[in-house]
């Protein structure tokens, strides 16, 4: 709106009165006048007839009439009219206050004779001028010639009662001037505050292989209105949404003012671990931010530990007895556990036990036990130093080695939990036998587009070797071709060596030694041989695999009658003392018969 303040004269207001000695009743006479801009307009009434020398009051009322227009520094000035005292002049409704105190006290003091100097007016002036101050509601003010009104709303308006005294007869004029004032044009502006708040809720624990929620609430908590902001969020390298992105973002078209809006992410954890992170309230187009408080997530998983226990050796094709143990070492449980009982192809698995599932302390209770009884206890991983020379022989043969599996299922373990079984597996003709347990747990989340990224796996290997310890057995026969034996003819004795045991034997020598009553003839075998006096020996065969034989031949001449003891002996590498085995042959004269 614009307001034009140009032009503005002084406008007039006069009202008239007749005085008379005396009336019978009071009547009011009405004028009023406005400004050429319309916005201030004043309208007086006085009585119509008054009697000389008695005071009488009329009204003055200063109303703004614009709309949107403040008027200011209003001020009102009484003409000096003849036969007209003004005797004061005070605000309607306000005739209680200090100024219409002052304006009586003042107008007593003339009527006392007692003039008031010029100071004494402007003190009281100013006085009156603080005290509008210190009661800006007290506005307006008044003396005797000057009427002002510091500010004026639109529609508003102001009273002055004007008390007088008639001092002729005849016919009296009042008039009052509208010496000057200010018009202001004032503009309207709800002043707002929009206030962003921002808050993120996420589980304090969450597993491994399940989908975790993230909730965020954007809310204007102000008094105005928002336009366009994001929230965003880092996830950082442990965590990512369904899609596999780690940065969020949520745009929001606006806020009115207690408005909010609720966002949920649907997130997976790549790895165990805790993870936090801090989202962020952004206004688009100004500095206006939020940040809300740090959120952190422990995220578990079920790990698993794998342990096998067994003898460290047997002896030739007999039977090797296992135990072993999955337990679950982490904080969630692990369904569907997948187990893989390995061992040679050469060997075979006599027996697989059913699983039995047991706690932490009845697992370290029944292993307190095993060791108390003697049990078999954890194979050596032929990883020391002083059986790394071994391995390394035999890597090239382990690797050559075939192996077959069996497998089952353990349908959950809890955290703590173990499961317990044993197999048995026969060496056959082996000389080591290795076994090998594996556990393995893999879970996915479906939903997530990258499989491979959504999959945790565990798994957990456990080994055990057992040596296969197989001896030579070296077994000795003889026997007499012919018994009895009569003088003048030959005996012969068939003597057998073979190894029946599972391993090869050295040096295996085989001697003789003829009693008194026989005289060496010849020998024969499968290495030299040679005679000193009565003891044949024959030269060692330097190895016997098992199964092999070898057959000796002694032949001798009876040199008297009787009975003669043959003696055959046998030594070996593997022999700790020598074996030796005895033959009985009767000899007889015919002569004699």
């Amino acid at each position: 709106m614009t307001v034009n303040v140009r032009g503005i004269a002084s406008a007039i207001a006069c009202t008239l009165a007749v005085i008379i000695p005396s009336a019978l009743g009071t009547a009011f006479a009405q004028q009023s006048v406005q400004t050429g801009d319309g916005l201030l307009a004043i309208k007086a009434a006085m009585p119509d007839e008054a009697r000389i020398g008695e005071e009488f009051t009329y009204e003055v009322e200063v109303t703004n009439n614009s709309d949107n227009v403040v008027l200011h520094d209003i001020k009102l000035r009484q003409r000096k009219a003849k036969g007209l005292t003004i005797e004061s002049v005070s605000m309607k409704g306000n005739q209680d206050s200090k100024q219409q105190q002052d304006s009586k006290a003042a107008n007593k003091s003339r009527k006392d004779g007692k003039k008031k100097s010029p100071g004494d007016s402007e003190s009281q002036q100013a006085k009156n001028s603080q005290q509008a101050k210190d009661k800006p509601e007290e506005n307006a003010n008044a003396s005797k010639d000057q009427m002002t009104i510091s500010t004026l709303q639109p529609g508003d308006s102001r009273v002055f009662v004007v008390s007088a005294t008639a001092d002729e007869e005849g016919e009296l004029r009042s008039c009052l001037e509208i010496a000057s004032y200010t018009p202001a044009l004032c503009l309207t502006s709800k002043v707002v505050k929009p206030e962003l708040e921002l808050t993120k809720t996420a589980p304090k624990k969450a597993n491994r292989c399940e989908v975790i929620e993230l909730t965020y609430e954007v809310k204007n908590g102000g008094s105005g209105d928002l336009g366009k902001l994001t929230v965003t969020d880092s996830l950082g390298e442990g965590l990512a949404t369904i899609e596999g992105e780690s940065e969020l973002s949520f745009p929001v078209d606006g806020l009115a003012a207690g408005d909010s809006r609720r966002f949920v992410a649907r997130v997976f954890a790549k790895k165990s671990g805790e993870f936090s992170s801090r989202a962020v309230a952004k206004a688009d187009n100004d500095d206006l931010q939020s940040r809300s408080k740090k959120t952190t997530t422990k995220v578990s998983a079920a790990d698993l530990d794998a342990r096998v226990t067994g003898p460290s050796r047997i002896y030739g094709d007999g039977l090797a007895t296992f135990t072993a143990t999955i337990t679950n070492t982490g904080n969630v449980a692990a369904e569907s556990v997948d187990v893989a009982v390995k061992w040679p192809s050469a060997a075979n698995l006599v027996d697989l036990d059913n699983y039995q599932l047991k706690t932490s302390s009845q697992k370290d209770s029944s292993s307190s036990q095993n060791k108390k009884q003697g049990q078999p206890t954890l194979a050596k991983k032929q990883d020391s130093q002083s059986q790394k020379k071994n391995k390394d022989q035999k890597q090239s043969e382990r690797e050559k080695m075939q192996l077959q599996s069996e497998s089952f299922v353990i349908d959950r373990l809890e955290p703590g939990q173990t499961a317990e079984f044993t197999y048995v597996v026969r060496t056959d003709n082996l000389e080591e036998l290795p076994t090998e347990v594996q556990a393995s747990y893999v879970c996915s989340i479906d939903s997530v587009e990258d499989q491979a990224k959504a999959e945790a796996k565990t798994t957990a290997t456990a080994m055990a070797t057992v040596t296969v310890v197989r001896l030579p057995a070296l077994q000795i026969a003889v026997i007499d071709a012919e018994d009895p034996v009569k003088n003048g003819s030959k005996v012969q004795y068939l003597i057998t060596v073979w190894n029946e045991g599972q391993a090869p034997d050295q040096d295996v020598q085989l001697s003789a030694k003829l009693p008194g009553n026989l005289k060496f003839d010849s020998a024969e075998g499968p290495t030299d041989v040679e005679n000193e006096g009565d003891t044949i020996t024959f030269a060692p065969i330097k190895s016997m695999e098992p199964g092999d034989r070898a057959e000796y031949t002694v032949t001798a001449k009876p040199t008297g009658t009787g009975s003669a003891r043959f003696e055959a002996t046998l030594q070996s590498k593997s022999l700790k003392s020598k074996v030796t085995s005895e033959e009985p042959t009767r000899l007889f004269d015919t002569a004699s018969n």
